[in-house]
């Protein structure tokens, strides 16, 4: 059909097929809560933004409060950059729920994907990638079932991607609009990760860029992160005080131990302000960091980690490219290649590992496999047709991957049905969290709730003193305990609430909720 030979249109329909699939899966679930506790700080961000605001006034009596991830001084507020905060906002905003900002989130990533692809190659190629990508972003997909973001960072990279590739045939100005756009989305989202790769890919195509270079489209590019720039020094200034003081750097000045890099020393041990933040900081962290290990270990480590924090459908598929070398004759390709080699690399260095933190290069990998796949369909071993039998697996695999996984999941389910057990395990202690916040916001008086655990470090990973941007007209406010005598503290302060005293059964972890002892 002639009209899917034109970008626009396309990207338009594959991201509205994309959406209602995804609704109509999300007809049949719950939209998902909250469970890592980096989420609860995007989800901060979202609220902060949704009454207006870029920070928060430190709440009093923050030690009730403090959790992992989050500022307190000199503000309240989440600790990472802006980029998946707005989009949760616009969600909460617009739509009644941050999990909405998520949606549109993955939507922007196709998009930008799909116009990416067809800037680089054929019509019929970029269409089979993007479709390829749709099927990735499944609903068992983290990016797409979790606050924690990854696609925007994706879309950020694709759109660096699409003014390079857009300036390669055109010069048109608007390129230079569209890179510096996909560079501030990269830099709200994933600063480090994208700065690698927005310097990389231009180091690499600097000789292209250079021969066509145009002074409109450095001016274009020029203007938008002028004012990109100076919106992100009003920001840092709105959380810490100083325009050119990232909320993350402080919240790493004032909370951690573990360093970012892993060739960096441990840094000194702050003072908390209760054991379960040192319980954290000092020991969940840490043990992800092993100052004994050689240098050179933790080198490999790291791009062993790094690599394994792709998408299995796209190690899969990148791999492929690289052992079926029929695209290795395009200096595109091997451009590509070396892009997401020194991306990789530098990702290494890092202490942790997350899927959503390659997200940047996703564009680069995605324009690997469609230009391997354009070289591979022809190819024949004795009159075989082992290409396409090949370039249809790679592009079906997430397919496969996402249904094997909702069987499973289907499968499971029925199972601890039919056996009559709790499916607590993970992840369902937060829904019970919501639903008790439910219920007590439900009662004509306002309540606060002090969280007692077993001990500092039981279930380190699942947090429930999570609080909104505004805890003081919270209906209900969830505080750590820190004993009796400053418990009462807090209790003055709120004289006309309602408290409790959340317990946990250290073996099951059930919890139990009573009135706070007199």
């Amino acid at each position: 059909m002639e009209w899917l030979q034109r970008p626009l249109p396309t990207a338009l329909l594959l991201v509205l097929l994309w959406t209602l699939c995804r609704l109509g899966f999300l007809a049949h679930t719950t939209i998902p809560e909250p469970q890592m506790h980096d989420e609860f700080s995007y989800l901060l961000g979202a609220d902060t933004f949704a009454h207006g605001r870029l920070a928060n006034p430190s709440p009093p009596l923050t030690q009730f409060f403090e959790s992992p991830h989050e500022l307190f001084h000199p503000t309240y507020a989440s600790k990472y950059p802006p980029g998946q905060a707005m989009f949760l906002a616009l969600g909460q905003v617009v739509f009644g729920s941050p999990f909405y900002g998520v949606l549109i989130g993955n939507a922007v990533m196709l998009f930008t994907f799909c116009l990416m692809l067809y800037a680089w190659v054929p019509p019929k190629w970029a269409l089979t990638v993007s479709v390829m990508f749709a099927l990735i972003l499944s609903p068992r997909m983290y990016w797409t079932t979790t606050y924690w973001g990854g696609s925007l960072a994706a879309g950020g990279g694709a759109l660096v991607m699409l003014a390079i590739g857009i300036y390669r045939k055109r010069q048109a100005p608007w390129a230079g609009f569209v890179f510096a756009l996909g560079a501030l989305l990269l830099f709200w989202t994933r600063p480090y990760e994208g700065g690698v790769f927005t310097l990389t890919v231009l180091i690499v195509f600097a000789k292209e860029l250079r021969q066509k270079f145009r002074l409109s489209m450095f001016l274009a590019a020029a203007a938008v992160l002028a004012a990109g720039a100076i919106w992100t020094a009003y920001d840092d200034f709105a959380v810490t005080g100083n325009p050119f003081l990232l909320p993350y750097i402080l919240h790493t000045r004032q909370y951690d131990i573990a360093p970012v890099f892993s060739f960096l020393p441990l840094r000194p041990k702050p003072a908390y302000a209760h054991p379960r933040l040192a319980a954290f900081h000092g020991g969940q962290e840490v043990a992800f960091y092993d100052p004994a290990e050689p240098r050179w270990k933790l080198l490999l480590n790291g791009v062993d980690l790094s690599i394994s924090s792709l998408d299995l459908s796209l190690r899969v598929a990148v791999l492929l490219t690289i052992l079926l070398p029929v695209a290795w004759k395009d200096s595109t390709y091997r451009k590509l290649v070396l892009v997401a080699g020194v991306f990789l690399i530098a990702l290494s260095i890092e202490t942790f590992h997350q899927e959503h933190y390659s997200a940047p290069v996703w564009a680069a990998l995605a324009l690997m496999i469609a230009l391997w796949a354009e070289r591979a369909w022809n190819l024949r071993i004795r009159k075989m047709r082992v290409g396409a039998v090949l370039v249809v697996f790679v592009i079906a695999f997430p397919g496969i991957l996402a249904l094997e996984k909702a069987v499973s999941a289907a499968a499971n389910h029925r199972f601890n049905q039919h056996f009559g057990k709790n499916v607590a395990a993970q992840g369902v202690w937060t829904y019970r969290r919501a639903a008790l916040i439910h219920r007590l916001s439900a009662l004509p008086q306002r309540q606060l709730i002090f969280v007692r655990y077993p001990s500092p470090d039981w279930q380190i990973n699942y947090e429930w003193v999570y609080n909104s941007a505004d805890i003081d007209q919270q209906r209900v406010i969830l505080a750590h305990d820190l004993g009796v005598d400053q418990d009462r503290i807090l209790l003055n302060h709120y004289p006309d609430r309602k408290a409790w005293l959340l317990t946990f059964n250290p073996a099951s972890g059930q919890e139990h909720l009573d009135p706070f002892p007199e």
